[in-house]
């Protein structure tokens, strides 16, 4: 049985994740701050150990490393959004960059056998980007502190592997959709506000940033098996794109979602949702992935209604 230990366990990918491996018979441990221990009430039933803690506590890291002794470490933990890390730019440096040093040194120490897959961003393509889709041979030319700091994790792992030996795969992620997360992308801001005014908890006017732009979105229960595929497959020190391979454009987006809702609304665009940059178009090559022997399954018009529905639950309730 693999022992798999997973930071940031209560975020929609890690928790997602954690059910996936557990499916697949593996013994499962989770790190996240105590501060988020609201969120474990979802999962509290699960049977997975928790070691509430900060990744820029080095004790407290090498102490659950040392006590779990993974096979494997999925490390997610990180201030995760593009447009926050502009108004929390020394925390996202912090936590992506030193939190991240921090988590490699102590498998290293602890657990030097185990295989490491941290999460390493799209977002690090930044000014690469064009309409054609990116591979994992296109530069890194990031816009955003938050693609800055995923580019350097992303190259302090590489240089644990290359000098140090640390067993280090490196995904790429693209943007990860799924029930059970914040309000903080455009996805979930959508059916956030579309779900409340079904519920007649908002008037019919949405507040909307930059629908022209266009992204490729994976559903997070794939990206759960494309994570687990690089476990079992994926070649120490190499780096593969998770995506779809398919761009959606935002206004398209909130069409479909509006379709689900089955209502009209009107559209105000909000000054706080536009970026200072913002990609025009953010579209990933999965090839690298896919012979691996990976496929998406979950089409993003279920994923879509996955999302709504979960909103309706969590606004009901």
């Amino acid at each position: 049985m693999n022992k798999v230990l997973i930071t940031g366990i209560t975020g929609m990918i890690g928790s997602h994740l954690a059910h996936y491996v557990q499916e697949q018979g593996c013994e499962v441990a989770g790190i996240s701050r105590a501060t988020t221990a609201f969120r474990m009430q979802a999962h509290r039933k699960m049977p997975w150990k928790h070691y509430a803690g900060d990744i820029l506590d080095v004790n407290f890291l090498e102490k659950a490393v040392k006590d779990f002794q993974p096979d494997v470490v999925f490390h997610l933990a990180a201030q995760a959004y593009n447009g926050q890390s502009y108004e929390a730019e020394q925390t996202t440096y912090a936590l992506n960059i030193t939190g991240s040093w921090n988590v490699y040194n102590a498998v290293l120490r602890n657990a030097p056998n185990a295989r490491v897959i941290p999460a390493c961003s799209s977002a690090a393509y930044g000014a690469a980007l064009t309409d054609d889709p990116v591979n994992e041979e296109s530069p890194l030319k990031p816009l955003t502190p938050y693609g800055v700091t995923k580019a350097a994790m992303e190259m302090m792992g590489r240089q644990f592997c290359l000098n140090y030996g640390l067993d280090v795969v490196l995904p790429r992620l693209f943007i990860h959709v799924g029930p059970n997360h914040p309000p903080l992308t455009a996805v979930q801001n959508f059916a956030r506000q579309i779900a409340a005014i079904k519920c007649g908890l908002q008037e019919p006017v949405m507040q909307v940033g930059n629908l022209t732009t266009s992204r490729d979105f994976i559903d997070v229960r794939d990206g759960a098996s494309a994570l687990w595929t690089l476990v079992q497959k994926g070649v120490k020190g190499e780096v593969y794109n998770i995506c779809r391979g398919y761009a959606w454009k935002i206004s398209d987006v909130l069409e479909l979602l509006l379709k689900i809702a089955d209502i009209k609304v009107t559209l105000q665009q909000d000054p706080k949702l536009m970026r200072p940059s913002d990609e025009k178009t953010l579209l990933g090559d999965n090839r690298k992935l896919r012979a691996l022997g990976w496929e998406p399954v979950i089409p993003f018009e279920t994923t879509l209604l996955d999302i709504y529905n979960n909103w309706i639950e969590r606004l009901q309730a």
